[in-house]
């Protein structure tokens, strides 16, 4: 399977570099090609967009997997699984992300409010476990 799979992709770069190359042998064998209709580099096109079709999908693969596990965590994953509930506009809860005007830091305590894990005491008492009181450092209450 690794061994077609490299032919694949050796094949798919000598097939790019015909195509783009402007050197005049490979000029003539590209005419040649034309002229003849040659099958071994309209297989090698095919071969091509197969490899593109396929990374597509190992990416979505991945990518459906990244949101998953981003769904399963208990606390990070309220915001996608909000997302999904249709109880926040989409567009609008990332269009503050989107246009880049913002300093990083900032962007950071957005995200963190997001995914309701701004630094509280009470955050840093029960889900760090960190020896602090959790009551509030203002009105100091639970």
């Amino acid at each position: 399977m690794q061994l077609e799979a490299a032919h694949s992709v050796e094949i798919t770069k000598l097939v790019e570099y015909v195509d783009k190359k402007e050197d005049p042998l490979i000029q003539v064998l590209r005419t040649h090609q034309h002229n003849t209709n040659s099958a071994v580099l309209e297989t090698a096109r095919c071969l091509k967009r197969e490899v593109q079709r396929e990374t597509r999908k190992m990416k979505d693969s991945i990518a459906e997997k990244t949101k998953e596990r981003w769904h399963g965590k208990r606390m990070h994953g309220q915001l996608p699984r909000n997302l999904d509930e249709k109880l926040v506009d989409t567009e609008q809860s990332y269009r503050w992300l989107k246009s880049g005007d913002i300093k990083g830091e900032t962007e950071s305590t957005i995200v963190e409010a997001q995914n309701q894990a701004i630094s509280t005491n009470y955050f840093k008492n029960k889900i760090l476990k960190e020896e602090t009181e959790s009551k509030c450092r203002l009105c100091k209450q639970y």
